[in-house]
């Protein structure tokens, strides 16, 4: 296992992602020592309580690692809508970090698998990439844990998520994805981008389950509460 002192220090020096000052040769996160401090961190707990009814029984742990505000906001919409990829390797080390805290803490081995949430074609041939498929790749190199391309496919186009309400989640997102092989026995880490109302997130646990998976564990890199999932 990657040592946790050599997740933070990946990036050559350059410009700071939020600040956009210049980076000192000791700070290589992309990001400043001032803005890199003021993250708004999450605990290493579990949000898996915080879902509705409709999540019952899908998905063991839920874990996010920066709280949905102001910095958390701007690096998540410039690496999701302003056609920045490259941010994936200035927030996988934020989230490989937390999960690794998280996984000590819960005293749980590490998943078999990380699988990324999937994205409509249309969606994809929009935006050029799919961001959470970015942040479990370097995530998978990072804890050096194999990453299972292709495992989740949506049956669907999801549409704006992002702009829906609540109900209108958890209704589109019913039976929205398919896992492509067995996986019977094994434990598996969806990574997504954004964890709002978990009806994405359980539709994919879901799907692992059908299909065999023993507990499935969600990887995001920010937690915006339900009622907030407008400001996405």
């Amino acid at each position: 296992m990657v040592p946790l002192q050599t997740l933070l220090a990946k990036l050559p020096a350059g410009c700071c992602w939020l600040c956009k000052q210049g980076l000192l040769s000791c700070e290589q996160q992309g990001l400043c020592r001032s803005c890199f401090a003021d993250l708004p961190r999450l605990p290493p707990n579990s949000l898996r309580w915080r879902g509705p009814p409709q999540a019952d029984g899908y998905g063991r742990y839920w874990f996010a690692a920066l709280a949905w505000q102001c910095d958390s906001q701007r690096l998540v919409r410039d690496f999701k809508f302003r056609r920045c990829p490259e941010l994936a390797s200035v927030l996988a080390p934020l989230l490989a970090a937390h999960v690794y805290a998280c996984y000590q803490q819960h005293r749980q081995c590490w998943p078999d698998l990380i699988v990324a949430m999937p994205m409509s074609r249309v969606r994809w041939r929009k935006r050029g990439y799919n961001q959470a498929a970015l942040l479990a790749t370097e995530l998978a190199q990072l804890l050096q844990l194999p990453f299972a391309a292709g495992l989740l496919r949506r049956l669907n186009d999801e549409g704006q998520q992002h702009q829906l309400s609540r109900t209108q989640r958890w209704q589109a997102m019913a039976h929205a994805l398919h896992c492509t092989r067995s996986v019977k026995g094994l434990t598996i880490a969806v990574v997504d981008d954004v964890l709002t109302t978990g009806a994405s997130v359980t539709a994919a646990a879901a799907a692992l389950q059908r299909r065999g998976a023993k507990a499935v564990d969600v990887w995001a890199l920010c937690y915006t509460e339900p009622h907030r999932a407008g400001q996405l």
